[in-house]
């Protein structure tokens, strides 16, 4: 159907102006950010086709970033470690004069709807983590035409801006530290691999055991065991301390992971860090607080939502690179009792 025999759209307008649909929502809301020519191709293709705005959109001026995270068993917004990159998403947002649209995708779901009919009062689009935020939807909302960042995630094969943690660096600092205080037989508990972050977080153990000349003992290495259960690590501790292997410390993927290996070697009454030596990685609220305090690495989680929203807003001003860029943010250890 051509454009004269059907109502005329956002998308129209921006496919005729040679620019995107975020260049000519701001145009419409009267915003910064545009440089006069481009206003002047905007109002161009406006007058040409003879655009007219919906009502519910004339009647609006706020600004929409929709923040795309997989269903979670509970409310993202309390997830030890997603609720913080919200936060400083939103935080950011409000700040640039934004607002969030929160869109749950649930699993085998390529792209919620609501992308689609916003009909221009979204701006672009922040995807928060893996998981259910797959290739499909991924690719399902760069056809939107949209802006978009991913956050906590990377393809190699997909150049698009990406804000994460060097997680390899970081558990390799990790082990390393481990190593440093003489530990030899030191355990991995691993995460779903559905996630790349914790795959990665393996991936950083490896390498260093393999620079200091010490073998990966997969008799040591616990696979995924806790899907659909709140304490994550619990059985995967279990079954390595009813293997019988010998180890004297754990590495546990997230500190989620320790929280149940922490119930796991209280229950066979093993001392924290006396008998087993305990790390984790991200350095969650609750990893002050445990018996003994947890060891683990710190992630800038705050920080990875306020550098998505800026470098999606420079993205929306038109201030895009020549190639998408990589924000890799440093990791630090956070030294406590448990190691």
């Amino acid at each position: 159907m051509s454009v004269e025999n059907r109502k005329v759209t956002i998308r129209d307008v921006a496919t005729s102006a040679n620019v995107s649909i975020a260049s000519v929502s701001l145009f419409l809301n009267n915003k910064p950010g545009l440089a006069d020519e481009t206003r002047d191709r905007i109002a161009q293709a406006i007058s040409s086709l003879g655009y007219v705005r919906r009502r519910s959109a004339a009647n609006t001026n706020a600004r929409y970033i929709a923040l795309l995270i997989e269903a979670l068993p509970f409310s993202p917004l309390s997830d030890m470690f997603y609720g913080e990159v919200i936060h400083g998403v939103d935080a950011s947002a409000r700040e640039l004069g934004y607002n969030i649209a929160l869109m749950i995708v649930q699993p085998n779901e390529v792209v919620p709807a609501l992308l689609e009919q916003q009909n221009g009062g979204l701006a672009g689009v922040i995807m928060l983590g893996s998981g259910d935020i797959s290739r499909g939807t991924i690719d399902a909302v760069l056809k939107e035409k949209l802006p978009a960042v991913l956050v906590d995630n990377c393809l190699p094969d997909l150049p698009m801006d990406c804000v994460l943690p060097d997680y390899v660096s970081g558990a390799n600092m990790a082990t390393n530290y481990l190593l440093e205080q003489g530990y030899r037989r030191i355990a991995f508990l691993q995460g779903a691999s559905k996630y790349r972050s914790l795959v990665e977080r393996f991936r950083g153990y490896c390498t260093a055991l393999i620079e200091a000349g010490m073998p990966v003992m997969p008799e040591l290495v616990r696979g995924y065991m806790s899907s659909g259960l709140p304490n994550k690590g619990y059985l995967e501790m279990k079954t390595l301390l009813e293997s019988g292997e010998k180890f004297d410390a754990v590495f546990c993927v997230t500190d989620r992971t320790a929280l149940g290996a922490f119930q796991a070697l209280q229950e066979a009454h093993v001392r924290v860090p006396d008998d087993i030596a305990v790390i984790g990685f991200d350095n969650v609220a609750q990893a002050s607080h445990t018996r003994p305090p947890l060891t683990t690495v710190n992630v800038p989680r705050h920080a990875m939502g306020e550098i998505a929203v800026r470098r999606l807003c420079a993205l929306l001003d038109g201030q895009s690179a020549e190639t998408p860029i990589k924000h890799l943010l440093y990791t630090d250890l956070v030294i406590r009792d448990s190691a």
